[in-house]
C-alpha cells in the first residue's frame, strides 16, 4: 500500500442504492491505496439501501427525507474531519489506481484534482461520451473550461476548506450541481491540477434522472444567470456562448420561453445570437427573430449528425 498521499475520504450520496452498493464497496476495498474513512448518506431510500449498507459495513447517515442529492452531499462534507474528500455515485465505477493517482497530486499547491472520464452504456459498457479535460487550460483558467466542458464529482478530489468556503453545493439545483461546485469553486480562486488519465467511469441507465435534459438545461440556465450577476472577474464571452448553446437546447426541448430567457442573457453578456458561419442565416439575421433562426439552425445541425 501507498501511503504517502493526504488522507481522502470518500463520500456516497444513496438513493435507492441497494442494487449498486456491493459493487462500489467492492472497487472501494480494492483500491491500491485506501480511503481514509467511507461515509454514505441515505436520501429518503425507499429501498433496503440502509440494510445492505449495513452489511457491506458502510457507515450511513440517516434515516432522513428525501431532499435531493445536493443537500445529500452538503451534510456529507460537514461529516470530514480531514483535508481532502472525494464523492462518488454509487452506481458509478472507480478505478483501482484512483486515490493512489490523485492522491499523489494533493498537495499545498492546489485545491482540486481532477481526472478524464468515460460514459458507458450501463448493459453494453460501449463507451457514450469520453470526458476529457485540457490540464493546461484548467491551470490556467479553470472556470472557462468548466463551463465549456462540464465536470463531475465522480472525478475530483477536493481540499475541504476551499468547498465550505464556497458554501458547498447549490441546493436549488434539481440537477448540474456537480459541474456548477466545480465552477464556482474555479471563480472563487481555487487552484487545479489535472491528470489527463481516465479514473472513473459513469454507468448510463435509460431510467436515471440525468435524463431529463430538459431539466438539467434549465438548471444550467439558472446556474449562467448567477455566474453572469457574480461580482468579480469571470468568463464573459465564454458565457454568452453557453447561454447561446443553452438556448438551442431548450428550443429543442420545446421551453420557448426558457430559450428567450437564456438569448437575453446571452445579449447582455455581449453576444449577438445566432453565431453562425452560415451566409443564408447570416443574411437573415437583421430580418427575423434570434429564436426561430436558433431553431432552424440547431434541426440543420442534429439532421447532419443523424
Amino acid at each position: 500500500m501507498k501511503s504517502s498521499s493526504p488522507s481522502v475520504t470518500l463520500l456516497i450520496p444513496c438513493y435507492n442504492a441497494a442494487p449498486f452498493l456491493p459493487r462500489i464497496m467492492e472497487q472501494v476495498r480494492a483500491q491500491t491505496q485506501p480511503f481514509a474513512t467511507v461515509i454514505g448518506y441515505d436520501d429518503g431510500s425507499t429501498d433496503n439501501t440502509a440494510a445492505v449498507a449495513a452489511k457491506l459495513g458502510l457507515a450511513l447517515l440517516g434515516p432522513n427525507s428525501n431532499r435531493g442529492v445536493a443537500y445529500a452531499r452538503n451534510r456529507l462534507v460537514d461529516a470530514v474531519q480531514n483535508e481532502w474528500f472525494h464523492f462518488h455515485d454509487a452506481d458509478d465505477l472507480i478505478d483501482p489506481n484512483f486515490v493512489e493517482r490523485l492522491g499523489a497530486c494533493c498537495d499545498g499547491g492546489c485545491d482540486v484534482v481532477s481526472c478524464d472520464a468515460d460514459w458507458l452504456d450501463e448493459t453494453t459498457r460501449e463507451i457514450q461520451l469520453r470526458w476529457r479535460y485540457d490540464p493546461a487550460a484548467l491551470a490556467l483558467d479553470p472556470a472557462a473550461h468548466l463551463i465549456e466542458r462540464a465536470m463531475s464529482l465522480n472525478n475530483t478530489i477536493i481540499r475541504t476548506s476551499a468547498w465550505r468556503r464556497i458554501g458547498g453545493c447549490d441546493e436549488s439545483l434539481r440537477m448540474w450541481e456537480d459541474a456548477d461546485v466545480h465552477i464556482r469553486l474555479a471563480l472563487a480562486g481555487a487552484r487545479w491540477r489535472h491528470l489527463a488519465e481516465v479514473r472513473t467511469c459513469a454507468l448510463r441507465r435509460r431510467e436515471s434522472f440525468s435524463h431529463n435534459y430538459r431539466e438539467s438545461w434549465l438548471c444550467r440556465l439558472s446556474a449562467l444567470q448567477k455566474y453572469a450577476a457574480s461580482a468579480g472577474p469571470r468568463p464573459t464571452a465564454v458565457l454568452a456562448a453557453e447561454a447561446e448553446r443553452a438556448a438551442g437546447e431548450l428550443l429543442h426541448w420545446k421551453d420557448r420561453p426558457a430559450a428567450a430567457r437564456a438569448l437575453a442573457l446571452c445579449r447582455h453578456l455581449g453576444g449577438n445570437p445566432p453565431t453562425t458561419r452560415n451566409p443564408l442565416l447570416r443574411a437573415l439575421k437583421p430580418f427575423l427573430p434570434a429564436l426561430t433562426l436558433l431553431q432552424w439552425q440547431d434541426r440543420r445541425r442534429r439532421s447532419l449528425q443523424s
